[in-house]
């Protein structure tokens, strides 16, 4: 095996450790934007809690005053 062939060699390696890094922190990075999202998370607060009634539970909206400047 000559040096080019060794070097070739350790550089497939290496895009495809790289190749596998970057799908493992795709998923994790999908997985976390999943868990973060509003709707999502609220959804698994009420599911763990064991309520299983729509009425059991309340729900409000909440809308922030907001001001905007124009230059």
């Amino acid at each position: 095996m000559t040096r080019l062939e060794h070097a070739r060699r350790r550089a497939a390696g290496a895009k495809r450790a790289l190749t596998a890094a970057s799908a493992v922190g795709f998923v994790v990075a999908m997985l976390l934007v999943r868990s973060a999202h509003p709707g999502h998370a609220s959804h698994a607060r009420t599911s763990s809690a064991g309520i299983s009634s729509s009425s059991a539970s309340t729900s409000a909206t909440v809308v922030p005053e907001v001001t905007t400047h124009v230059s």
